[in-house]
């Protein structure tokens, strides 16, 4: 079993290459444990100011769906507090437009000081000059838009703090100063966890650390012992409530003094994949004394709130990709880098002579050779099917300069890779992806070879059978909208419409087809909804499975959002489906009312 002491305590150390899957598993069931507890760590709760009102509801509307045990340390609740009152930011991105503007002007004007007829082979003074004037035109319109937003700071609070309020710990914060004052130098100077990192690192005046003089603490001289303080709160209440589940939610993830990053993770496949921060394993020493204060703790985990979120998506079905996207929008490799490169790509050809396209199971098991496996391409596609959005979206930003002279058979594996990280929301692959595929630049041949990887992870398992199918949103609109393309047919119709035409009538709308529009007939009772039928095939059943359920049962929402849902579990753009009558209301959803069984293996057919 790969991590930490997770559920026996006689582990003391993490493996080298932990199992991802096992150590994932092994959360979801700790978060879904009537006796665990799921401690909101200062970061994450101030993280709230620093997203979209929409993420910041995600992120608190997920943890309120894990009910009464989750917690937030007092320690964490001052600092949240003293954090927002000192807030003074009214409008963040104004002097950040300010210099962009200077800035593209200076660019504008000098750089059409060098530019001649010789500069460019495909383009001429004039196209570059207009090409320039329109891209700098639009940046500074989009500039404009946002240059005055405020931040919702007290939107955010109007939510958090009663968040907080009910569920902060009463803890014995007198007691807790004591033993601070009694043991927190000690810790420290020995690099005990929690926090040991704030409160420095020993250096004796000749850089001695065995030296016999008083070791000089540099560190944090503001709340050095604010990690500590919260981490005796989280053992003091777990002794009082008998937990056996100890969670830890935090964005400190790579301090070393909280959390153990393994480097790489053993995948579903046995084979090491990098980690880039998504998997983390508690130190040892907490779990040992977690263990040693409460004795029923079976389980202690500190997981990153992005592998929170991704839980949650997966496992728990909460809707989260406001919160995902805010997550990944601080990281360099969110976005790709720019247009595919073309330069050395195969000459533009017509839909007659794009070439012959080939699709079948093989190429849902391909491997490469050892001696192809080291090649950058390949290890772009290793990133790509890796976990964590750091990763994922890297590799993203690498393909631009492969794409172009990738064979074939990496192609398609290209388009396989996009459609797995984007699953996950990362952002980098969902935006690659799409480009790609409404890239009217970009050779036919190369095109239709990713857009046949896209469809194939979309609508066939890794044993190239059909399988109930997934797929971004972003990513079904473009498939969709570009099906009938006539240079890339060819692509749409080897995947979807040959060789699924056997079980045609176990999905609503396939890319490809003729589509017409979904009607949608939606059926309440006294504001509660009773069911959802789509072209009089229901879309919905009560009494579900938990892994069924609709992402908000129990909970009144807007109807849009249903359908938003709907779209995303059948795999077809929102666009299309089309309500009869009024569809600007809220409705109640039962709580175990939920998505209907459908689609290759499950005996149902939608129409």
């Amino acid at each position: 079993m790969g991590g930490l002491i997770l559920s026996d305590s006689r582990m003391l150390f993490p493996e080298i290459a932990p199992s991802r899957s096992e150590i994932q598993r092994l959360v979801v069931e700790s978060l879904k444990a009537p006796n665990s507890r799921v401690y909101v760590d200062s970061s994450v709760l101030i993280h709230c100011y620093e997203m979209s009102r929409s993420a910041c509801e995600e992120l608190l509307a997920a943890l309120d769906s894990l009910g009464e045990g989750v917690k937030v340390p007092m320690w964490c609740a001052k600092e949240t507090w003293e954090h927002y009152r000192g807030l003074t930011s009214k409008r963040p991105l104004q002097k950040t437009a300010g210099l962009l503007n200077k800035r593209l002007s200076d660019f504008r004007n000098h750089s059409l000081r060098y530019v001649d007829e010789r500069t460019f082979s495909d383009l001429s003074v004039e196209e570059y000059t207009n090409a320039l004037e329109a891209a700098v035109t639009n940046l500074e319109q989009l500039v404009r838009r946002v240059e005055k937003i405020e931040p919702s700071h007290d939107a955010a609070s109007a939510r958090l703090i009663p968040f907080i309020t009910d569920r902060a710990l009463n803890s014995d914060m007198a007691g807790i100063y004591a033993e601070i004052q009694e043991t927190g130098e000690a810790r420290y100077t020995h690099e005990v966890p929690p926090g040991f990192g704030d409160g420095g690192t020993r250096n004796s005046q000749d850089g001695d650390d065995e030296s016999d003089d008083a070791p000089v603490m540099k560190g944090k001289k503001r709340n050095r012992y604010g990690d500590l303080i919260t981490w005796l709160e989280v053992l003091g209440d777990c002794q009082s409530s008998a937990a056996e589940h100890l969670i830890v939610l935090t964005r400190d993830n790579t301090k070393k003094d909280w959390a153990h990053n393994p480097e790489r993770v053993t995948g579903d496949d046995g084979k090491l994949q990098l980690n880039g921060g998504l998997i983390t394993l508690p130190l040892p020493m907490l779990v040992q004394e977690a263990k040693r204060r409460c004795n029923t703790v079976k389980a202690v985990h500190v997981i990153s709130l992005e592998l929170f979120t991704q839980i949650m998506r997966v496992s728990f079905g909460a809707r989260v990709g406001n919160l995902a996207r805010a997550l990944q929008a601080s990281s360099k490799s969110s976005r790709s880098a720019g247009p595919v490169d073309t330069a050395s790509a195969r000459a533009p050809q017509s839909a007659e002579g794009i070439g012959e396209l080939r699709f079948g199971s093989v190429d849902m098991m391909f491997e490469p050779s050892e001696q192809e496996a080291s090649l950058p391409i390949w290890q772009v596609l290793s990133d790509l099917k890796s976990d964590g959005w750091t990763i994922q979206n890297a590799a993203a930003s690498r393909l631009p300069e492969l794409i172009a002279n990738a064979s074939d058979v990496e192609l398609k594996q290209i388009g396989r890779g996009l459609m797995s990280a984007s699953n996950e929301d990362a952002l980098g692959p969902v935006e690659m992806a799409v480009q790609i595929v409404e890239d009217n630049t970009l050779d036919p041949h190369t095109k239709a070879n990713v857009i046949i990887g896209l469809l194939a992870e979309t609508y066939f398992d890794e044993n190239g059978e059909p399988k109930k199918p997934v797929a971004h949103p972003d990513i079904v609109a473009s498939l969709f909208a570009h099906g009938n393309d006539a240079i890339t047919r060819r692509a749409f119709e080897i995947v979807v419409s040959e060789r699924l035409a056997p079980v045609k009538r176990l999905y609503l709308a396939l890319p490809g087809e003729d589509v017409t529009d979904i009607r949608i007939e939606v059926i309440t009772r006294a504001g509660q909804l009773v069911g959802i039928q789509a072209n009089d095939k229901e879309l919905l059943e009560n009494n579900v499975p938990p892994t069924r359920q609709l992402p908000t049962a129990g909970a009144t929402i807007p109807l849009n959002e249903v359908l938003g849902a709907l779209a995303r579990e059948f795999v077809v753009p929102g666009e299309l489906l089309k309500v009869e009558g009024p569809s600007n209301f809220e409705v109640t959803i039962p709580e175990r009312m939920g998505f209907l069984a459908w689609g290759p293996n499950t005996g149902e057919q939608l129409r």
